[in-house]
């Protein structure tokens, strides 16, 4: 190796030299001796390759352009395939992404929904080899909470105001899923716009029985066909388990409640204690255009003793559940029905966005305090819905 560095390095003064030559002769005038242009003895020493923070710098500027020739250029061979669909999932998914190298080829991805990720946006961590400037190795590192779109095997389906992923198994399902969680979403919008939480797109993932069990941590209850995922700043995903819904009624009224709690409570921490006012309100907005009583919530409606009942215990029955989320329903309806609905959506903005105390928020958008408002409404339940008691 070393006598070939050197044959090339001879070999280039020499032609540098006659070159020089050649030009000084072109430039010499009659009347002054001849002056040749000395020439150079080595070029600029070669480029360092990048630090890995700068490799990564140079990746997320691609994802975030939309460059794809700029995003593998970066990638060894071997993992361009991986890393295309990569980019195509989180192109489709609208994301912004943000990289941070660590440690020992430690990196974190950093990703959201907006054209620059706010603080606290939701993070995937990453262990990354390099050689040469290029990427030569990518894992995972093993997370508690893995996304759905973390491997990059999604097929993705763009409507007019949601995108939805699903494995290869389910792609049927996605003209349904698009059509019907585009119509949810013009109704889930309108209280987006009470809860001052406008949406730019609704994220819908569709799961198998298997990926139910793993994406953010198989965290679901037994009885849940679908769930709203926070993401703090970054908003919310919503994962629907279709075969789990076996008509399309039932699956349109779960996608326009998980896209509910988006709208209403998407961005912000809420109290376990208003598991009451959550629920109720996205079985109200769910249940749109139909009123509580209009809906299996009255049958499965028990006496209530109070507005605001304690959250579900651990394994609740399936009883339990719909008793409890029917009691909501009825809840939120009745504030609509007392106050009008632009003015119970503001109570639930103040408790649930703002973090006022249900007394404040009361008063606020009611003008009376929460106990008065409480006992008219159990007594408007108790006495005109009730259909049976436990």
């Amino acid at each position: 190796m070393r006598g070939y560095t050197r044959a090339r390095h001879v070999g280039g003064l020499v032609v540098a030299t006659v070159l020089a030559i050649t030009i000084g002769s072109l430039i010499t005038s009659t009347d002054e001796p001849a002056r040749v242009i000395p020439a150079g003895v080595a070029g600029p020493s070669p480029k360092p390759p990048d630090t890995l923070q700068q490799l990564l710098t140079k990746q997320a500027a691609a994802l975030n352009r939309g460059d794809l020739t700029g995003w593998l250029a970066r990638v060894a061979p071997p993992l361009r395939q991986r890393y295309q669909n990569l980019f195509r999932t989180l192109r489709a998914l609208h994301a912004t992404v943000d990289y941070r190298a660590g440690n020992a080829g430690r990196a974190v991805l950093t990703y959201c929904f907006s054209p620059k990720c706010p603080p606290n946006s939701p993070k995937i961590g990453q262990s990354v080899q390099t050689s040469g400037g290029k990427i030569t190795a990518l894992a995972m590192t093993p997370g508690p909470e893995p996304t759905p779109w973390q491997q990059g095997d999604l097929i993705f389906a763009q409507g007019r105001r949601v995108t939805v992923g699903a494995p290869k198994a389910l792609k049927a399902k996605l003209p349904e899923v698009v059509e019907l969680a585009d119509e949810a979403a013009r109704i889930d919008d309108r209280y987006a716009a009470y809860a001052d939480n406008r949406q730019a797109r609704y994220r819908i993932y569709l799961a198998t029985d298997r990926t139910w069990r793993t994406w953010y941590g198989g965290k679901a209850t037994e009885w849940a066909v679908g769930y709203m995922q926070p993401l703090g700043p970054a908003g919310a995903d919503v994962v629907i388990n279709p075969g789990r819904l076996p008509t399309r009624a039932a699956l349109r009224e779960v996608l326009q409640h998980e896209l509910a709690h988006v709208a209403t409570i998407g961005g912000v921490a809420t109290r376990h204690e208003d598991m009451w006012l959550v629920e109720g309100v996205a079985e109200y907005i769910g249940m749109q255009p139909r009123r509580a009583a209009d809906t299996y919530s009255k049958s499965a409606l028990l006496l209530p003793t109070r507005l605001n009942p304690p959250p579900l215990r651990d394994g609740a029955s399936a009883k339990e559940v719909a008793a409890f989320y029917a009691a909501g329903h009825f809840a939120v309806d009745c504030l609509v029905t007392q106050f009008g609905e632009p003015r119970a959506m503001e109570f639930a903005r103040q408790r649930l966005r703002l973090g006022a105390s249900l007394d404040d928020a009361s008063r606020s958008a009611f003008g009376r305090p929460f106990g008065t408002v409480g006992k008219t409404c159990v007594n408007m339940i108790g006495h005109q819905f009730v259909t049976r008691e436990s």
